[in-house]
């Protein structure tokens, strides 16, 4: 009864209907289930004297664009609070196929979160299509680390931890809905490799680079103590 009601709380509910139930279920699976983003709400407020760390999930045309935060426990008892930092996403209703996110716009806000706040541990970032963005913000002094959200191995290691802090409420977010919205969107792929978040299909209009760029900040802020850095002069 233990190991059912272990398994109920932490495995995706794709996978736990085909290895549990010897069930044939569709891919087009909500990853979370249902009401446990929302029972994560809460109402830290994000100072400067947080160490933070940024997850950027980064698009060129159709998706979006997003930075969203994690701030990083100051000891076992406290939890990572996420939220959104800003969002560049294309709205199909007044946009056409000319829209393109604008990547200046982009660079500047990271910047100026940076130099909000001082404490910013990690930049952590997909690379896909953003190596110069990410080379100019390193050359001004962000700490910039690469996150290949490609990397299958990479996102089961980080889709698990984020589950599992999710569903056992180790984690806190400040309720935003696009945040929201992009959790919801996101659907499992199960292989040998294990279970990851991916799109339901490559052409579908519903979004996933938040609950994306959610998964890198919380796996980053969670990766264990990291040694102290010398805050660069430029955001002092």
């Amino acid at each position: 009864a233990e190991d059912f009601a272990s398994a109920v709380k932490r495995t995706p509910e794709a996978e736990f209907r085909t290895k549990r139930l010897n069930q044939w279920v569709s891919s087009q699976i909500s990853w979370l289930p249902n009401g446990a983003w929302d029972a994560c709400v809460g109402d830290y407020e994000v100072s400067p004297d947080d160490e933070i760390i940024l997850g950027f999930d980064g698009s060129f045309s159709g998706d979006t664009s997003v930075i969203v935060g994690s701030t990083v426990p100051k000891s076992e008892d406290e939890v990572p609070h996420v939220f959104l930092v800003k969002a560049w996403e294309k709205d199909d209703t007044i946009h056409d196929d000319t829209w393109r996110v604008n990547i200046a716009e982009v660079e500047e806000e990271i910047l100026n979160f940076c130099r909000r706040f001082p404490r910013v541990r990690e930049v952590a970032c997909d690379p896909f299509r953003w190596q110069r963005s990410m080379e100019v913000l390193a050359d001004q002094g962000v700490p910039i680390v690469e996150y290949p959200s490609t990397s299958a191995r990479r996102m089961v290691v980080g889709c698990a931890k984020f589950f599992d802090f999710v569903t056992e409420k180790r984690v806190s977010h400040d309720g935003n809905p696009l945040l929201a919205r992009h959790l919801s969107n996101a659907v499992t792929k199960t292989d040998n490799l294990g279970v990851r978040i991916v799109k339901e299909n490559r052409a579908s209009a519903r979004r996933i680079d938040a609950a994306v760029a959610a998964v890198i900040a919380v796996d980053r802020a969670t990766a264990g103590r990291m040694e102290v850095q010398v805050i660069p002069e430029f955001f002092m």
